[in-house]
């Protein structure tokens, strides 16, 4: 008899700690006798709404939200979800297009649920969306999820309750910050949803030179999965112009070939890509107000902007670093404009590159136009023995003499940072021509660097003081060929970015993750 006591003691406590629904019978719902406010009451007792994943904070939203609204449901009646719930559900089942991760918005994990759960669902639904839209979801430094907080109760009521002439999609579209570029990429993304399947396909397309046998039909295959390509369609103009459209799309050279990065872009699931949007349009709703004079690099763009009250004054293409020489992402202030840069070679440079040319030949110091340096002191390159030298302990310095050969060029804006990198000409012009531009040891070299010097200079002041220096004083500066440098009267602060998603008033453009730091966060929002 004991043991029979103490096996339904247990079969009792186990049912008691169960996530379980609270015991509702199964006729309760069907009950016409009962009213839809007492069984949407029901569902709002804390018990039955934990079983459907909501906390204490999220319960006790819905809770007011409802008992203010004197238990009134938006999006069912007596029987059924009514229209304004099916049309929710759909705009609701796109949140990718408004840049919000489908796992975002989950809660329950119950796949068969009653009109009255899907009410408080919805509900619940629309007050996180909105939330995260107008305060994000991601903590960036710490690389998480934000909390699922709602939007307030006065504000959702204002917003869902009170628009009733104004479809989800457009509510949801509506919800947007002040950045020009958010908006661009907010209203471009969901264009391009709407036009383009988010298929989450991968492929293993090689560029066309290194796989001529087996990559048009990889590639033509990846283009029908992406929707740009008809599956029917076998003439390979057709291939081409598809394959032009999508490099377009994905900010790369349009010439209808496979080459190493089309692959790369092709090879991406547009699912992802998406994903790599709504990483952007997250970060951009919490970014710092711009001054009204600023430089701002995109990294993944290649691309410099210089604004000046509040408008854009000049772009330029650059070239950045390596993958194994990333530019870093940074803040600071432009002080000064060189004229004539000297250049002293980094450690990495001097050890792992100009070392093993010295010890072929001491010739390509002057070559160069290096000089070497032991401290303070110069030594002739050609009184060390080279071969004894190790690039771990390599005891010199290196520093280029301004001049067309300088690895710098003829201008450099100078910006203090811990990474010892800056703007900069270059004297390989050739680079700046080609789509993906990430040649550099870390630094960004900038295309038509003069032009830019001109017009910081055009808008260098301090109220009505202006600096004494002009554009046509760069000009004579130039002409001197002789190092000199040009302070600003007062700094330009300059942002170095890293979006990989653009959007202006033309199109939406996803940029190659080049250093792939979008990545862990694409993890995040699809665990």
């Amino acid at each position: 008899m004991r043991y029979i006591i103490i096996l339904i003691l247990s079969i009792s406590l186990f049912n008691s700690c169960s996530n379980t629904p609270p015991e509702v019978s199964i006729d309760f719902f069907e009950d016409d006798s009962i009213s839809l406010k007492k069984k949407i009451q029901k569902v709002l007792e804390n018990s039955y709404l934990s079983t459907l994943g909501f906390n204490n904070y999220q319960s006790e939203w819905l809770q007011n939200h409802y008992e203010n609204n004197g238990f009134k449901p938006h999006w069912v009646n007596d029987s059924m979800v009514i229209e304004s719930g099916i049309k929710l559900k759909e705009t609701l089942s796109k949140s990718m297009w408004f840049g919000i991760p489908e796992n975002r918005i989950s809660f329950d994990k119950k796949k068969n649920k009653n009109w009255v759960e899907e009410e408080i669902i919805l509900t619940a639904q629309t007050a996180l969306i909105l939330n995260d839209l107008n305060k994000g979801f991601l903590n960036v430094k710490e690389k998480k999820y934000n909390a699922k907080h709602f939007f307030s109760i006065d504000s959702f009521d204002t917003t869902i309750v009170s628009s009733k002439d104004v479809s989800y999609d457009e509510i949801f579209l509506k919800q947007r910050i002040a950045d020009t570029n958010y908006q661009f990429i907010s209203s471009k993304l969901y264009t391009f949803c709407a036009t383009y399947p988010l298929d989450k396909n991968t492929f293993d397309i090689e560029s066309y030179k290194n796989d001529s046998i087996y990559t048009i039909p990889k590639a033509r295959k990846a283009l029908i999965s992406k929707g740009y390509l008809n599956e029917k369609s076998k003439d390979s103009l057709e291939f081409v112009e598809a394959l032009k459209v999508f490099q377009d799309h994905n900010g790369l050279k349009k010439d209808g070939k496979v080459g190493k990065y089309t692959a790369w872009a092709l090879n991406e699931s547009t699912y992802d890509k998406v994903l790599r949007a709504s990483f952007v349009m997250d970060k951009l709703r919490s970014s710092i107000i711009y001054p009204s004079k600023c430089i701002r690099i995109n990294l993944p763009e290649y691309l410099l902007r210089f604004y000046a009250n509040d408008s854009l004054k000049q772009i330029h293409h650059i070239v950045i670093g390596k993958t194994e020489n990333q530019t870093p992402q940074l803040e600071s202030k432009v002080r000064n404009i060189v004229v004539y840069p000297y250049w002293k070679a980094p450690f990495s440079i001097a050890s792992k590159e100009v070392l093993p040319a010295a010890k072929n030949s001491a010739g390509y110091f002057a070559k160069n136009d290096y000089k070497l340096f032991k401290g303070k002191t110069e030594i002739n390159p050609y009184s060390v023995n080279w071969k004894k030298i190790k690039d771990e302990t390599f005891p010199y310095q290196i520093v280029q003499e301004p001049g067309p050969k300088n690895s710098l060029g003829i201008i450099k804006f100078e910006f203090h940072n811990e990474f010892s990198v800056y703007v900069h000409d270059s004297p390989a012009k050739s680079l700046f021509k080609t789509d993906v531009r990430s040649y550099s040891h870390g630094c960004m070299r900038c295309e038509n660097p003069v032009d830019l010097g001109k017009v910081i200079l055009d808008y260098d002041s301090i109220g009505r003081k202006r600096n004494d220096l002009t554009r046509d004083s760069l000009d004579t500066l130039l002409g001197r060929a002789k190092n000199f440098v040009i302070e600003l009267k007062k700094p330009i602060p300059i942002y170095v970015e890293y979006n990989t998603v653009f959007a202006d008033k033309e199109k939406l453009i996803f940029h190659l993750d080049i250093y792939k730091r979008d990545e862990e966060y694409l993890k995040i929002m699809k665990e």
